[in-house]
């Protein structure tokens, strides 16, 4: 799902910066897990890393990750607990609320994590990215908060293995030759 959010709120020379690093996937999300800005690498990964996509609700309403995933308990547990740990961060408001509230009624994965205290989120939780073009990618992620505008978090994948490794150069070239085209 796709919600209204402010691409503007991302200040120019971070979106210049993500945008310059071809082989990087990377995006910006806000403290509802909201993506308001990502590079091309990182839209070739997943539709959920677009602006404007709502993490949490495209993990656990809108895509088949919770029913195709072999970690599907893992992906819950990591999502609730990156939503616990931004609401921790940040005063509770509306949008929390109601992202909480709609996401344990729709999604019963989302509200058993939720319900057990959002599991622990750890980066080093390796993902899987399947890829018709390029064969399947093992990533994981580190979250960096920008310093400037706090309520801002700079997210930076990177390859677990040698495999993903290559994989991931490939898919850098063919959508650095599309960006070209």
């Amino acid at each position: 799902m796709t919600v209204e959010g402010s691409s503007s709120a991302v200040p120019p020379e971070i979106r210049g910066m993500i945008e310059s690093w071809p082989a990087i996937p990377a995006f910006v999300r806000d403290r509802h897990l909201t993506v308001l800005a990502a590079n091309d690498l990182a839209r070739s990964l997943s539709p959920a890393f677009h602006d404007g996509v709502d993490l949490v609700r495209a993990t656990f309403v809108d895509s088949d990750a919770m029913r195709t995933s072999p970690s599907s308990a893992v992906i819950a547990e990591h999502f609730a607990g990156t939503l616990r740990e931004s609401l921790a961060r940040h005063e509770s408001d509306d949008a929390f609320e109601r992202i909480v509230t709609d996401l344990s009624t729709t999604s019963s994965a989302f509200a058993e994590a939720w319900a057990n205290g959002g599991g622990s989120r750890d980066e080093a939780d390796a993902f899987a990215f399947p890829n018709d073009v390029v064969g399947p990618l093992t990533l994981t992620y580190q979250q960096l908060n920008i310093p400037r505008v706090f309520d801002l978090t700079l997210v930076v994948w990177r390859p677990v293995d040698e495999n993903s490794r290559v994989a991931l150069g490939r898919l850098a070239e063919i959508v650095a030759g599309a960006a070209e085209a």
